[in-house]
């Protein structure tokens, strides 16, 4: 199915594309290290920085994660069940946990930046003080993206349910 093929790649690039951070991550809390080993002084940007970074890698991969049945399960339980009996769990798992919550984090997490971006809030936890809209917008984005990879997930176990579990997401 086409609706499943796109929201996979768009899971799939999204993990990948954000993973390349932990790079970044990498250079900005090296030159701090050095910065305060040869200056003496720390930089007034690393910290907020080094959490933007890492909270945004955090979140983003979610969906990517959710893709490639990463998230915890009770392995032992679930594994022992036909595909059939699995997809029903996850019918069940999708529509009355995972869709609902996703809708209401997309609506919270929403507002809250809404609220930071009228405010112009800025970061409090340095003396550099950025802007933390920016950040605040990834957490409805990390939501949206984990509802469409949900909806894709609820196909894929609505097949499984009804014996139709080859290679669905073609």
């Amino acid at each position: 199915m086409v609706f499943i093929r796109i929201i996979d790649w768009l899971s799939e690039w999204s993990g990948k594309t954000v993973s390349w951070l932990f790079l970044v991550l990498c250079a900005t809390v090296a030159y701090d290290l050095f910065a305060r080993r040869f200056t003496g002084r720390a930089t007034d940007w690393a910290f907020d920085v080094n959490y933007m970074i890492y909270g945004t890698n955090f979140m983003i991969a979610g969906a990517y994660t959710l893709l490639h049945k990463g998230h915890v399960r009770v392995d032992v339980l679930y594994n022992s069940f036909s595909v059939k009996t699995q997809g029903w769990l996850d019918i069940i798992f999708y529509v009355c946990l995972m869709i609902p919550m996703c809708v209401f984090l997309i609506s919270s997490t929403w507002l809250d930046f809404m609220y930071s971006f009228e405010a112009r809030e800025v970061s409090i936890q340095s003396a550099w003080h950025p802007a933390i809209w920016p950040y605040k917008f990834v957490m409805p984005l990390t939501f949206a993206l984990m509802l469409l990879q949900s909806l894709a997930e609820l196909v894929k176990s609505i097949m499984a349910a009804a014996g139709r579990s080859q290679n669905v997401a073609s």
